[in-house]
């Protein structure tokens, strides 16, 4: 409607202003030489813009002519990225459908269609992955990471191929790679980061691990758990001297539920200051309470004499009355002061249905030092049917010490303190039997043999070296009562859980 209207317009103006020539007569002269041409106003108007047509017209087919090529080259380049494009759509499509034919195909089409383009590049890489073919991929990857526009992509893909064929040197190696060029992409962090904490580069790792929180690739509580597990683990590697305490106190800050830092902690703070020692103990058996704790506690050098270790490892439980931890802890300080009441008293809410190992080795003891031998072999073979107690557990596997690293996975943090998978079911075999018997009573010697009269002419028998002398039982050793020994943590050999 507007363009019908403007034409309109268009037609009236040129109507009166051709009225308004027609009302004003005139004449146009035009001599060339020897001849003479003479026009109304109106013919001269009408030839002059015949003209500028004829002008315009010529000057269009001219420009036509010489942008041909240039337009016959832009629209052949139109229907190859078009080619293109569908070629990587369906390559794509293919890849995620697992069709190997199809992506094939396609990545055959894109690259012909669009030579040395990226996504091109990538769909043959992946098409080379679906068929097998590592070389042909890492290859097409390698000629990514030469550009600088794909450079993260192919030392991804690179990573991806070492990974697969287990060079664990090599995918490292391109992590880093890809981290140093750009900090800032996830998965070139988190790899880089792992790749750190495999090698037992703690340093490195936690370098790596505040330039991810300075990137906002993790949250503030996931960098202070990772650095206080780093920080544990380099303070372990440096005991007692003024780093160690640094760290070990600084870990125990960032969190206060480690037990390794809390133990680390108190071992290096106690010669300097046994009161705050023993703070950092505690603060720590509030949260998450273990027997390293207690083995910490009652080693703190101000604590002389069993007496003191009892009074200590009661006030201890006191924060946890209702664990068990608790109970085997002042059971075994009890012990050891022979407090034989106070020991039953700590256990007894804990001997209905089916008493873990470590209670019934406790009762075990108890009785053996309180000359209750009648029932010292009852506690040991229901010990050895008991459920087991909860120990370090990393990817499945128990162990007996914490570590900072999974020696399976190489994942950091990756131990708890736990029930192994299976704890329900009796021990077995896998007690300690050297730990129980310390309390079985002692076997009779057996009744001596005189030796036979010598008879002339014999030649005497060489004396026997004598019988190793047996050792003393009693309470000489508390360990089975108060768990794993609290020590610098390094990792023990497994045993499957």
């Amino acid at each position: 409607m507007i363009r019908l209207l403007a034409i309109i317009v268009v037609l009236g103006v040129a109507a009166a202003g051709a009225a308004w020539i027609t009302d004003r007569p005139g004449r146009v002269e035009v001599q060339w030489m020897d001849h003479a041409l003479y026009l109304s106003a109106g013919e001269a108007l009408g030839l002059l813009g015949g003209g500028f047509v004829v002008l315009y017209v010529v000057i269009e087919i001219g420009r036509m002519l010489v942008s041909a090529p240039r337009r016959m080259a832009r629209r052949a380049e139109e229907r190859r990225t078009g080619r293109a494009l569908q070629a990587l759509g369906d390559g794509f499509l293919a890849v995620a459908a697992g069709d190997l034919a199809a992506a094939t195909r396609a990545a055959q089409e894109a690259e012909r269609a669009a030579p040395g383009a990226p996504l091109a590049s990538l769909l043959a890489a992946q098409a080379a992955q679906m068929r097998g073919d590592r070389a042909g991929a890492e290859a097409r990857f390698m000629a990514m990471a030469q550009q600088p526009e794909t450079l993260i992509v192919g030392l991804r893909g690179l990573a991806m191929e070492a990974a697969r064929a287990g060079d664990t040197a090599v995918e490292h190696a391109h992590a880093r790679a890809a981290n140093a060029a750009a900090p800032d992409i996830p998965w070139a962090a988190i790899a880089a980061f792992h790749a750190a904490t495999a090698e037992r580069d703690f340093a490195e790792a936690l370098r790596l691990n505040d330039e991810a929180l300075r990137h906002r690739l993790v949250d503030r509580s996931t960098w202070k758990r990772r650095k206080a597990v780093l920080l544990t683990a380099l303070a372990g590697r440096a005991d007692g001297d003024k780093e160690a305490r640094r760290r070990a106190v600084e870990a125990h800050g960032l969190a206060k539920d480690l037990v390794p830092a809390a133990v680390l902690a108190a071992r290096v703070l106690a010669p300097q200051n046994a009161r705050r020692a023993q703070a950092v103990v505690q603060s720590t058996y509030r949260l998450a309470p273990h027997p390293e704790l207690f083995a910490a506690a009652l080693a703190i050098g101000d604590a002389r004499g069993a007496a003191a270790r009892l009074k200590r490892a009661q006030a201890l439980a006191a924060l946890r009355p209702e664990h068990i931890e608790s109970a085997l802890g002042v059971a075994s300080a009890a012990l050891a002061a022979r407090e034989f009441g106070e020991a039953r008293r700590m256990l007894a809410p804990f001997l209905s249905e089916r008493p873990p190992q470590r209670v019934c080795v406790a009762m075990a003891e108890i009785e053996a030092a309180d000359g209750s031998e009648g029932t010292v072999r009852e506690w040991l073979a229901r010990a050895v049917r008991a459920p087991r107690d909860p120990a370090w557990v990393a990817d499945g596997v128990a162990y007996e010490e914490w570590d900072a690293i999974s020696p399976v996975t190489g994942t950091l943090d990756a131990f708890a303190w736990r029930l192994p998978d299976g704890a329900d079911t009796p021990a077995g075999p896998s007690i300690d039997l050297t730990a129980l018997t310390r309390v079985l009573p002692p076997a009779p010697e057996p009744a001596a043999i005189a030796p036979p009269a010598e008879t002339p002419g014999t030649v005497p028998a060489a004396a026997a070296p004598p019988p190793p002398e047996r050792e003393r039982p009693g309470a000489e050793s508390r360990d089975t009562l108060a768990g794993p020994r609290a020590s610098v943590p390094r990792a023990a050999s497994p045993s499957p859980s």
